[in-house]
């Protein structure tokens, strides 16, 4: 990394992009580290080579890769089968980003189409189930505990789609899986709790936007569309916009974590689609340009809860640099819990 002729600007924040900054100048590159031994260090992680029982067997759940004390938490899915029970989730709000293929969510409030780029967000206590369409699927899953909505202060035309379509058949026994802190609860219901006859009055809880239609924000910080209470959890669009290469910075309340979804350009050292990296706070970090001519699609999650690698995710993710966010040199393999 060259130093402009000045040195190395560094910036360290509060809340993220709405908090108290500094900046200060440099002779060296923070970012960068010999060696590291412990959990609070970045990694970067390729989704799809993840190994997910739900691929074969319809009866397995998604795979956690991150989890916060919170509750806050990402999974990831490879379902190529329907469900073969509904789902709820009491503790946290689910928000599914379709990675590959193509899947519907049919729940109590009607049916919704997930595609690639898709973000579908079902609130909790929603009764649900995925049935994707043949072919592989590859999707990500952020539980958040508290209620995510669409965050209109950036005041940039967006477009969402509703859940719309009932389930009208599928009358007999049903199993209900419930998700609570402690683990699942298997209900056996009389009859299938996805069936309806109208949708009534109120806003549909159930919808879906895609990354391609949250436009960047060419000016300044990147743009905010989904926000849970208190920002406990964030989600802006990372994607290719202008601007300058943003500076070193130590984010002092939020680990970032940002999935690039698809190319032709390059973000950096991240050129695979379905590559997820992390950075946990308090670490400096500097991060390649969004100024990329043939561009690329990504978003990012700033969570206040601090997270962790779990031991699924452990197995396939690597120590990264923090420049251009490459695979880190030393090749150290991270202490297994």
């Amino acid at each position: 990394m060259a130093a402009d002729k000045d040195g190395y600007r560094e910036h360290w924040s509060r809340e993220g992009f709405y908090g108290d900054g500094f900046n200060v100048i440099r002779s060296h590159h923070v970012p960068d580290y010999i060696s590291v031994n412990g959990p609070h260090a970045p990694h970067r992680l390729t989704i799809g080579e993840v190994s997910l029982p739900d691929r074969s067997d319809p009866e397995a759940l998604p795979v956690p890769v991150l989890v916060g004390r919170s509750g806050v938490q990402l999974s990831i899915s490879g379902r190529e089968r329907p469900m073969p029970f509904v789902f709820s989730n009491v503790e946290a709000d689910e928000v599914y980003f379709i990675q590959q293929g193509e899947v519907t969510f049919a729940t109590a409030y009607g049916t919704i189409a997930g595609l690639p780029g898709d973000f579908v967000f079902i609130p909790r206590a929603i009764p649900y189930t995925v049935r994707p369409k043949p072919g592989p699927t590859l999707m990500m899953i952020v539980e958040i505990p508290g209620a995510a909505r669409l965050d209109m202060r950036p005041l940039f035309p967006v477009s969402t789609e509703l859940a719309s379509v009932l389930v009208s058949d599928g009358a007999g026994e049903t199993t209900l899986l419930v998700k609570s802190f402690d683990g699942i609860t298997r209900y056996l219901k009389p009859h299938n709790l996805l069936v309806a006859t109208a949708l009534d009055d109120g806003t549909n809880p159930v919808w879906k936007i895609n990354l391609k239609d949250i436009p960047p924000n060419e000016a300044g910080h990147p743009t905010q569309f989904a926000a849970s209470p208190n920002k406990d959890e964030l989600l802006y669009t990372l994607s290719a916009r202008r601007r300058r290469r943003p500076p070193i910075h130590y984010n002092a309340d939020y680990d970032e974590v940002i999935i690039y979804f698809s190319g032709p350009g390059a973000w950096g050292n991240v050129t695979e689609p379905g590559t997820l990296t992390w950075v946990p706070k308090g670490i400096a970090h500097h991060g390649p340009s969004e100024d990329v001519p043939e561009g690329y699609l990504a978003w990012m999650l700033e969570s206040r809860s601090t997270l962790r690698l779990t031991p699924a995710a452990q197995r396939f993710a690597q120590l990264m640099e923090l420049d251009m966010y490459g695979r880190h040199p030393s090749n150290q393999v991270t202490p297994r819990s």
